[in-house]
């Protein structure tokens, strides 16, 4: 018997995790669509595959997962207003925002992210009340800087442990 949505949700609190925004731009549409997700994680070195998940019931799931492409933007610590902004719902949040064209493909990212990753769908799985999202990695650009992390319900960054002797 599988485990109660409580304690599910008090799993994915103990989680930490790196905080990203994936947009793309809609197909119909060419209007920018996107979320917060601090499911990305990379997949494969060889092909250079990475992969997120988005809830069906997300307002932008139709047209994430119809998406040919999808840009990735890793925030940086002190991005966490842009992420409170695109894990709410509604077309408007990526109104507020300003965004930057990937290099090798159409794709919208974040300006000043720790990281930008260009990517092709790739493959699109069905599991549960998620899609998981394979991204062929075409570009991938990394910056200097202290990495968005969510912890607990709360955004906080990168403390490293003091050396050990």
């Amino acid at each position: 018997m599988p485990i109660s949505g409580d304690v599910y949700k008090q799993i994915g609190r103990s989680a930490a995790g790196a905080v990203s925004i994936v947009a793309a731009y809609d197909r119909t549409t060419d209007r920018v669509v996107g979320l917060t997700a601090s499911s990305f994680v990379t997949l494969s070195f060889d092909p250079p595959l990475v992969m997120f998940a988005i809830q069906h019931s997300t307002g932008s799931y139709t047209s994430m997962v119809s998406s040919r492409t999808f840009g990735v933007s890793l925030l940086r610590h002190t991005q966490a207003d842009v992420a409170s902004l695109f894990a709410t719902k509604g077309p408007e949040k990526t109104g507020k925002t300003s965004f930057e064209q990937g290099k090798a493909l159409h794709v919208p990212l974040i300006p000043d992210a720790l990281a930008h990753v260009e990517c092709l769908t790739n493959q699109i799985f069905i599991s549960g009340d998620h899609a998981i999202v394979v991204g062929l990695v075409e570009e991938a650009r990394t910056f200097e800087g202290e990495p968005l992390l969510y912890f607990a319900q709360r955004y906080g960054t990168f403390c490293p442990l003091d050396a050990q002797a």
